[in-house]
């Protein structure tokens, strides 16, 4: 609460003013407790709760709003005595449509973190058995890339939802789920053919296989590389290449498997390849794996935020990328990718959990409330908002209070998976909300 907040009555209230309420989530159809006054809808609907009181921020309000006096004044008697019962019960039912929308936002998100789990595991088998039984570990990549696939194509809406489960120590297993993810999001969007991004996500499910044949101290190591260490790392893709060869993968797979460091400019390795030679499929699959190496850096202290990474991709390294991929990454992940932390219009800090496809500015996001439970913590659509509600800027971590850190909980990975939503079954705005 700002020092700055005074008790004023409930005729005082005019547009521009930020203000908060003394209520439980629970008794408004408010998305937040604190807010700013943009319209007479609001006040209406502020009037209609029979409130007597509200607390004024003048220091986040509009300059032009109206500075009431400091001394509470009696409530009018007509502002609370005529208010018809039926507008009240209209906001009540608005805010229960909100609470059962956010349940089955959670249930969602819950559901989405018990595949990716399930998913890692069959990764870390695939890494696994390549070697030893290879043609059963193609057709589990398979299955998996197939179910991955289903969503994609669907027909319904996909959703690319933040993971919030505990890496531990396979964020090999997590990276390579990532890049396949990403990839296959990208070839989606691109209008590749089925067949193409299911060729797509084997790929890159396969990408850095040649990592096995070098040291896990060079691979996991956090500190720059020496020249030596990485002429060895740069011939992970020389030796992925040998033993995707001797596992019967195809030669799509195999060209992934190659070039998936080389870039549009000629600047990658093993071959400096440029442009052309590069297939397409390749170029889908680098820039999912350099965005996600990007947000997850060996050395956490060096890892990128989602926004940040995406901005450095596009400002400083678009001659690397293919411009009709970049292009695309930017407006499928939007300006704000999940997990990036954010500043609301109404002063509240939030976590971007996942984003609308085709709504890049209007994510959804958990938001942070210390009179909320964090298990209980609010999750926002901004594309099921008004447009008043949205993001201002990003934040750094590291810029956050220990309490808002610990209770929005941003990663140290950030690792994505996929869901679907029925177009038939999403339903339209909260009521009272439009």
């Amino acid at each position: 609460m700002s020092d700055d907040s005074q008790l004023i009555v409930i005729d005082q209230i005019r547009i521009g003013m930020f203000i908060k309420l003394d209520l439980s989530w629970f008794q408004h159809s408010f998305p937040m407790n604190s807010f700013k006054i943009t319209s007479q809808h609001q006040i209406d609907d502020l009037i209609a709760l029979k409130l007597k009181h509200v607390r004024y921020i003048p220091s986040k309000s509009d300059p032009v709003a109206v500075k009431p006096p400091n001394t509470p004044q009696a409530v009018p008697a007509q502002v609370a005595d005529t208010v018809p019962k039926k507008v009240y019960a209209s906001i009540m039912d608005a805010k229960r449509a909100r609470f059962e929308k956010l349940q089955k936002q959670r249930d969602e998100i819950a559901r989405c973190e018990e595949k990716f789990v399930q998913a890692a595991s069959v990764v870390k088998n695939i890494n696994r058995l390549i070697f030893s039984r290879p043609k059963e570990t193609i057709v589990e990549a398979g299955k998996l890339v197939d179910s991955m696939s289903e969503v994609l194509l669907s027909g319904n809406d996909t959703v690319m939802h933040l993971i919030q489960q505990t890496a531990g120590n396979e964020e090999l297993y997590f990276h390579t789920l990532n890049v396949s993810v990403l990839a296959m999001m990208l070839a989606n969007e691109m209008k590749c053919s089925d067949e193409m991004i299911k060729e797509i996500g084997i790929a890159a499910l396969f990408h850095d296989l040649g990592k096995v044949n070098v040291p896990e101290y060079i691979v996991h190591k956090t500190e720059p590389l020496t020249r030596p260490e990485q002429n060895f790392f740069e011939l992970h893709p020389v030796y992925g290449l040998e033993v995707g060869k001797k596992a019967g993968l195809s030669p799509v797979v195999l060209d992934v498997i190659a070039q998936h460091h080389e870039f549009m400019d000629g600047s990658g390795y093993p071959h400096q390849l440029k442009g052309d030679a590069i297939s397409m499929h390749t170029r889908i699959v680098t820039i999912a794996n350099v965005y996600d190496n990007l947000c997850n850096h060996n050395d956490p202290k060096q890892s990128l935020t989602p926004h940040e990474a995406l901005s450095t991709m596009y400002a400083h390294r678009r001659s690397q990328f293919d411009t009709a991929i970049m292009a695309t990454l930017v407006k499928s992940l939007g300006v704000y990718p999940p997990g990036t932390l954010v500043r609301l219009s109404n002063e509240a800090v939030g976590l971007v959990m996942n984003v609308n496809v085709g709504k890049p500015l209007r994510p959804r996001v958990l938001v942070y409330d210390a009179e909320i439970p964090k298990e209980d913590a609010i999750i926002l659509d901004l594309a099921e908002e008004s447009k008043e509600l949205s993001i201002n800027a990003s934040i750094r971590p590291g810029l956050l209070p220990r309490a808002i850190f610990n209770y929005l909980n941003p990663r140290k990975r950030v690792n994505y998976y996929f869901d679907s939503q029925s177009k038939k079954t999403q339903g339209g705005p909260i009521p009272g909300q439009n």
